[in-house]
């Protein structure tokens, strides 16, 4: 009876990456970064992904660093991938969606396409700071509720307790155990964003920046969490990883996002991955799929 319950996982939405791995039900996947490197991308990106998907599940992402009505602009986007400004293009949709309404389709399209799944609650995103207890329930709540996909948390060194403990690194380790509790109880994905550390753990070669790998040690202020975790991405930006390297700023818009496969207890470790990047709408695509479609 137990078995018959389990399910395969979720899947990403990018065929390189559910080669090697998939998102575990009943457990935490951790997805980590610098700043800058793309978490959040990667995350809402898994996001639309899943939705799109699996249509009889609901989908929830739980923000601790940025506002619900920004994420919300940029689903739309990624969705519609138009870029209207390749160094401004946020903006650019902030006044289209508020002043000129109509006059692009991808747009229009893109914006139909949210609205419906969040009308239908199959899509849920909320930018309330949560404390680690409290959102332990909410997400049991929820899972109780509806048939859940999964819970993104963007990102767990955010997160805060209602007892402090005084150091940083056991509040983390204290709200990940909560988490990992609440995904094994109600049999759910819970996806944590995780910041890794600014510098990096390994000392320089002399080799190209982009030959620095991520280590599971890097995982800033962690608390040991990825001993929680079934899965633990790590993801490294090719260009701005060069850029910190030689103290230099780029104004490309598109580039190479690395995810390495740091742990994985139902499959293949130390495998990495790269998927096409598209800065100006945070569009993430297989590289294979680059030329074929216009949103994996």
């Amino acid at each position: 009876k137990d078995l018959s319950s389990m399910g395969g996982g979720l899947t990403t939405g990018y065929d390189s990456l559910d080669f090697y791995c998939r998102i575990p039900e009943g457990a935490l996947t951790i997805i980590a970064g610098r700043p800058g490197h793309g978490k959040t991308t990667l995350l809402l990106n898994m996001l639309l992904n899943m939705v799109r998907r699996h249509e009889d599940r609901a989908f929830y992402f739980f923000s601790y660093e940025e506002a619900a009505r920004a994420l919300a602009i940029k689903a739309i986007m990624l969705m519609a991938g138009k870029v209207l400004n390749a160094e401004f293009n946020f903006r650019r949709y902030m006044d289209y969606l508020k002043e000129k309404r109509g006059s692009e389709r991808a747009i229009e399209t893109a914006v139909k396409e949210y609205e419906k799944y969040t009308a239908s609650g199959r899509l849920c995103i909320v930018d309330r700071r949560y404390k680690a207890e409290g959102l332990s329930q909410v997400i049991g709540s929820l899972a109780r509720s509806r048939k859940p996909g999964a819970f993104f948390v963007d990102y767990i060194q955010k997160i805060p307790l209602d007892r402090p403990q005084g150091q940083r690194y056991l509040d983390i380790k204290e709200a990940s155990a909560l988490l990992l509790d609440m995904a094994v109880q109600e049999n759910v994905s819970v996806i944590l964003g995780a910041q890794l550390r600014r510098e990096g753990s390994q000392p320089k070669t002399g080799k190209k920046p982009a030959s620095w790998k991520p280590r599971l040690e890097d995982l800033r202020e962690s608390g040991d969490i990825e001993q929680d975790a079934n899965l633990v991405l790590a993801l490294v930006d090719e260009r701005k990883q060069a850029e910190e390297e030689e103290d230099r700023v780029s104004q490309e818009s598109r580039g190479k996002l690395n995810i390495y496969i740091l742990k994985n207890r139902v499959g293949k470790e130390g495998a990495s991955v790269r998927l096409s990047w598209n800065k100006p709408v945070f569009q993430l695509k297989d590289i294979a799929k680059t030329e074929k479609e216009p949103w994996a």
